[in-house]
C-alpha cells in the first residue's frame, strides 16, 4: 500500500512512491519513507502528455504488488478546478496542460483519490508536517518568539517566484495555506540603481516584444538574476546564467558579486513586504535558487527586510528568516499532503467497492 507523490516543474518533473505506517501512539497514518523515485524532463512529454510520464513511470517502477491507494502532485503552475498548466514558453519553449481526469487514468483503481496542488502548499506541507521544520537554517533569529497559528510566509525563488501565506483560524488549529500568484505582481524599486535596472528590464521587455509590466518573477528568479548581471556589465562582455554567476561571485568577481548583492537586497525588500502584507510574525522561509547561507547572512538580504517606512522596519525586526534547502520538499510535501488528506483511508476503502 503506497502512495504516489509528485514535483511537476518547468524544467523536470520527479515522481515516487511513499510507504505509509500508522503511528500507535497518535493512532494516525503518517509518512514513511521514499520506496523509489525517478526524475523526467518535462518538455519531453510536450506531445504525450503527463499521463504518458505517469505511466511509463508505473510501468518500470510500480509491480503491482501494492496497491496505490492515492495520488497527490506538487505543480509550479496554476491549477484551476482540477486542471493544471506548466507554461514555459519562454523559457523552455514548451507548454502542458493536464487534468486530475487524466491522470487518474493510469492506476489501475480509477477511483482512488488524486489532487493537484500549488508547489508553494506543497512545501508548507513539507515544512510544517512532519519534522520539516527541524532541518531548516536560521538566516535571522527574530525578537519575538513565534507561536504554532502565528501567519507564516513562504517565498520559492526559482524558474519563478511563488510567494504563499500559511496560516491558522484559531489556536491549536493546524496551518493551512493560502496559495497566490503574488509573483507576477509589478516589480517597485527602492533604490537609484534599482530604477535603472527596471529601466533597463522594460527596454530588455521590448526587445522581446513583451509590453507586459516588469514582475517580481521577472527579476527574483533564476533568469532575473541573469538579468541582473546583464545589466551590470559592460556591452562586450559575455552573458552568464545564474549558477556560473554565484559560484564566480564566491571566487571574488566584483561584477558576479555586485550582481548577486543586487538580486539579495531586492529578494530581501520583497520578502519583507510579505512579512508586513501578511502579517508573518511566525516567520517568512525562503528558498529554491542555491544561493549559500554565508552569502544569504552577510547582511543585504536583511538590511532590505526591515528597511521600511517609520515603524514597520521595527517590527520586521521581529520576524524570523528561514532558509529551506531539502532538495525533495515539494515531493514529500506532495506526500504528506495526501496522507494528511486521509487518502489512504479513502484509497482503501474505494480500492474494496471496486472489488465487490
Amino acid at each position: 500500500m503506497v502512495i504516489l507523490a509528485g514535483e511537476i516543474g518547468k524544467q523536470t518533473t520527479q515522481l515516487a512512491l511513499f510507504t505509509h505506517k500508522r503511528d500507535e501512539i497518535e493512532n494516525r497514518v503518517v509518512l514513511d519513507s521514499l520506496l523509489v523515485s525517478h526524475t523526467f524532463t518535462t518538455k519531453d512529454y510536450a506531445d504525450q502528455g503527463m499521463q504518458k510520464m505517469v505511466e511509463e513511470f508505473l510501468q518500470n517502477h510500480h509491480d503491482g504488488r501494492e496497491d496505490i491507494y492515492g495520488a497527490c502532485f506538487g505543480i509550479a503552475g496554476p491549477i484551476n478546478r482540477g486542471i493544471a498548466r506548466i507554461d514555459a514558453q519562454k523559457t523552455h519553449r514548451f507548454s502542458l496542460s493536464f487534468t486530475e481526469h487524466d491522470l487518474r487514468q493510469t492506476f489501475p483503481y480509477k477511483n482512488i483519490p488524486l489532487a493537484f496542488i500549488n508547489d508553494m502548499e506543497a512545501i508548507g506541507y513539507g515544512i510544517f508536517l512532519g519534522d520539516g521544520e527541524d532541518k531548516l537554517e536560521e538566516l535571522y533569529t527574530a525578537e519575538y518568539q513565534s507561536k504554532p497559528e502565528d501567519n507564516r510566509a513562504l517565498m520559492l525563488v526559482i524558474d519563478g517566484l511563488g510567494q504563499a501565506l500559511w496560516h491558522s483560524c484559531s489556536e491549536g488549529q493546524k496551518l493551512k495555506p493560502i496559495p497566490s500568484e503574488g509573483g507576477h505582481t509589478n516589480f517597485g524599486p527602492t533604490t537609484d540603481q534599482d530604477l535603472e535596472l527596471l529601466k533597463f528590464l522594460k527596454e530588455l521587455k521590448q526587445e522581446e516584444r513583451d509590453n507586459s509590466p516588469v514582475s517580481y518573477e521577472y527579476v527574483l528568479s533564476i533568469d532575473g538574476l541573469a538579468r541582473i548581471y546583464k545589466f551590470l556589465k559592460e556591452k562586450n562582455q559575455p552573458d552568464m546564467n545564474a549558477d556560473t554567476i554565484i559560484q564566480l561571485a564566491q571566487s571574488g568577481n566584483t561584477l558576479c558579486k555586485n550582481a548577486l548583492d543586487q538580486f539579495i537586497s531586492i529578494w530581501g525588500a520583497q520578502a519583507g513586504n510579505l512579512a508586513l502584507t501578511y502579517k508573518a510574525v511566525g516567520g517568512v522561509y525562503i528558498g529554491g535558487i542555491s544561493i549559500p547561507i554565508e552569502i544569504l547572512k552577510e547582511g543585504k538580504f536583511r538590511d532590505a527586510f526591515i528597511n521600511k517606512e517609520r515603524d514597520f522596519g521595527e517590527d520586521n525586526k521581529k520576524v524570523s528568516i528561514k532558509v529551506f534547502q531539502e532538495k525533495d520538499i515539494v515531493l514529500w510535501g506532495a506526500a504528506r499532503h495526501a496522507i494528511e488528506a486521509g487518502f489512504v483511508t479513502k484509497g482503501k476503502f474505494a480500492i474494496m467497492r471496486a472489488n465487490q
